[in-house]
């Protein structure tokens, strides 16, 4: 079997790579350099360079067809947000050579956008955060609705395109209204439908699936411990815990609707006062903390291979242990020197965060029970390697 997967420097890539070679899999991976974090695992038969998706996607898509073609991959993966928004409208051509277990494009663009999935979610009955929602960037037609900062701003979508060219948008902090209009002005893609919401304070937990035209195959849930940036961002630590249901029921109310083909991960944060979870976003791709569902036993990758290929297996409802643990390493240094070298206000911590000495304290615990490392691993050193050496670089 040979799957070609994209995003080499993900490090859900890495997962991909590992979880498939380790069970006989050829995995080609695929980056926009020469070397890469995927790349630089034993587990990888075969490294190639393709075009910048963002700038470049006509002959991104031409370069993954002629190694389509050329090494007979079964199966391909799209790793990223942009792999999924390039390569979906294309799937057509690309399937005449191999398959792409994934929704149709114009399903992976109506979850992926958080205007449309958030007016959804309230007509479905799934809890959001209190949010106003902003038609084309209208602030004025809205603002004086805002009962108090601060507030979070998001971005209809995470991409949008400008030209032949995809760019990235991001979510900010507003602390007043002179910083939302602020916000607003700078910022051209908030003149697209945008979000206004309340920050919520409490645990982030999300639910890992896999489905086969809206049936579920398997479910996986956990919990975020630390993150990066430590007000919230790219989790660093997180652990596996049994599925809540109604986070389950959300999942599925949202998914199934559209009859979802592949995997996801529906993002929620835990209101601290309330206990309940509202939804944050959903991600129609692999996540960067896939490894810690394969430490915990269940291989998603292998799963959605077998899905693809006709073989599609299911998982039993909480079939994989709990309390596992998955670290990325050098993204939690990251989260403790931002900790370290910067006051609370500077990184909009929420009230009742760890103090400097207690991150500290937390960061220097390297060896618990069921601890795994998600990109350090004594038997395929080479991605740690090239983790290091970049970072150092970068640094």
């Amino acid at each position: 079997m040979r799957v070609l997967i994209t995003d080499g420097n993900e490090r859900a890539a890495l997962a991909v790579t590992r979880a498939l070679g380790r069970e006989q899999v050829e995995v080609i991976v695929g980056a926009e350099t020469e070397r890469s974090l995927a790349g630089s695992s034993r587990y990888c038969s075969q490294r190639f360079v393709y075009p910048s998706p963002f700038k470049e996607p006509e002959r991104y898509v031409t370069r993954l067809m002629e190694m389509v073609q050329a090494q007979h991959v079964d199966a391909v993966f799209p790793i990223s947000d942009i792999a999924m928004h390039v390569i979906g409208p294309e799937r057509a051509h690309l399937e005449r050579h191999t398959r792409i277990p994934a929704p149709p494009a114009e399903v992976f663009q109506e979850i992926s956008d958080k205007y449309r999935l958030m007016q959804r979610a309230v007509v479905d009955g799934v809890g959001i955060p209190e949010t106003i929602f902003v038609p084309e960037g209208n602030l004025d037609r809205v603002i004086e609705a805002i009962a108090g900062y601060p507030v979070v701003v998001k971005p209809g979508c995470s991409l949008v395109k400008d030209g032949r060219q995809w760019k990235k948008t991001s979510v900010c902090y507003a602390e007043s209204r002179e910083e939302l209009r602020r916000a607003y002005r700078d910022k051209p893609y908030l003149q697209s439908p945008s979000l206004i919401q309340q920050r919520v304070i409490g645990e982030g937990q999300g639910l890992f699936v896999l489905m086969q035209e809206g049936i579920p195959l398997g479910m996986f849930a956990h919990r975020r411990l630390r993150e990066r940036p430590p007000s919230g961002g790219v989790s660093v630590l997180r652990e596996s815990i049994a599925l809540p249901k109604s986070m389950v029921e959300a999942t599925l109310t949202l998914l199934q609707r559209v009859k979802w083909h592949g995997v996801a991960m529906v993002e929620f944060k835990v209101d601290k006062d309330s206990q309940r979870p509202l939804l944050m976003e959903i991600n129609g791709r692999f996540w960067g903390s896939l490894q810690l569902a394969v430490d915990a036993g269940v291989n998603f990758p292998l799963m959605l291979l077998n899905m693809a290929m006709g073989k599609a297996e299911t998982l039993p409802e909480n079939g994989y242990r709990i309390g596992v643990r998955s670290r990325w390493l050098l993204g939690d240094l990251d989260q403790l020197l931002m900790r370290l070298m910067k006051c609370d206000d500077a990184l909009n911590l929420p009230p009742g965060a760890p103090s400097k000495l207690q991150s500290l304290k937390a960061f220097c615990r390297f060896w618990d029970r069921d601890m795994f490392y998600e990109v350090e691993d004594f038997d395929d050193p080479g991605p740690s390697r090239f983790e290091i050496l970049r970072y150092v670089k970068l640094a």
